[in-house]
């Protein structure tokens, strides 16, 4: 889509009120439910050029004005679809408006996906990343942020119930991430409120027509499965939201809780501990020994072995990880 980008809104001021509350309620979000502030810190900011990247550089540009803090917006060209180059040239438009400096890159994510063995998202997820994370070192940045909104969140949840994740992961996906600096202010924001926004602001944004792709996982959610449970429930997102919230201190407690746990996990606390506890205990250790998820059933499995006494009992996880049940404990240790 074109659009003329001679009056775009920089400020809370030259915003309509209804939108310049709309950005404070934004930053209360990131303050209260992130626990973040964004007060004098620089923001590495995905855009695409969709309607929800578009809302995000739009609203942490208007707050970075009020908070004397500094927005770099990154766009990636993917090369898959004629019109990227054109994706490109917009987001540059905006940004020029905006004064913001813009990182343009390009990588052939087909090629990329084909490389690798995995399938496109997967190949465009990490070339996306990969950028973000390179502009962030550069400018010594304190956050990356994206632009995931509550459709995404509910889309989120739905997949990870489907892989099986447990509680409280089903949550969905967080809203900070501090191993990544990587911060989602819009996570709790309906798409049609973006939407809503940019329109009344008279800006309008680029559409991806792979969104309709079906051969894409998230796609198959987005526009088949989610709208049976909308039609359901039209408040499956505000239930979610609530999912979120809670799940969010639930995560929190539990973080809290198996921070001090050791390896080896002796008996002597694994007896004073609730078996959500001490599932949780064995999880902590095994996600501090590096990457690879630890399954649900080979920790049920582990914590049985460990009730019945059975020493010398020998449990894999991925990331070629280990478990030994030992007369004193459970002792944990990966693959060098």
């Amino acid at each position: 889509m074109t659009t003329a980008l001679n009056s775009i809104p920089q400020t809370l001021q030259e915003l309509p009120p209804k939108w310049a509350h709309f950005c404070l309620h934004v930053e209360q979000f990131i303050k209260d439910d992130l626990g973040v502030d964004l007060a004098g810190k620089t923001v590495v900011t995905a855009i695409s050029g969709g309607v929800d990247s578009t809302a995000l550089l739009l609203v942490l540009h208007s707050l970075s004005q009020k908070n004397a803090g500094r927005v770099t917006a990154v766009h990636l060209n993917h090369q898959l679809r004629p019109e990227a180059s054109a994706d490109a040239q917009y987001v540059q438009n905006v940004c020029d408006q905006l004064d913001l400096e813009c990182v343009l890159g390009t990588v052939d994510v087909q090629e990329a996906a084909t490389a690798k063995g995995v399938g496109l998202e997967e190949a465009g997820r990490d070339a996306r990343y990969a950028l973000l994370n390179k502009v962030f070192l550069d400018q010594n940045a304190d956050f990356i942020a994206v632009g995931h909104h509550l459709d995404d969140l509910c889309e989120d949840v739905l997949m990870r119930l489907t892989r099986g994740t447990a509680w409280p992961g089903l949550a969905g996906m967080p809203g900070y991430d501090p191993s990544r600096q990587l911060i989602r202010p819009f996570l709790l924001t309906p798409k049609a409120k973006l939407k809503e926004f940019l329109t009344d602001i008279k800006l309008s944004w680029c559409e991806d027509a792979t969104n309709s792709d079906s051969t894409m996982t998230r796609n198959r959610v987005r526009n088949s499965i989610l709208p049976l449970f909308l039609e359901e429930n039209p408040n499956f997102p505000e239930s979610i939201a609530r999912l979120w919230k809670v799940g969010k201190i639930d995560r929190d407690y539990w973080d809290k809780s198996t921070s001090s746990v050791t390896n080896p996990i002796p008996n002597d606390v694994l007896k004073t501990s609730h078996q959500a506890s001490r599932l949780r205990q064995y999880k902590a250790v095994l996600d501090s020994l590096g990457s690879g998820q630890a399954l649900a059933d080979t920790l049920f499995k582990l914590d049985k072995a460990w009730l019945e006494k059975r020493n010398g009992s020998t449990f894999q996880f991925p990331g070629e990880k280990t478990a030994i049940i030992s007369p004193t404990g459970v002792v944990f240790s990966v693959k060098d």
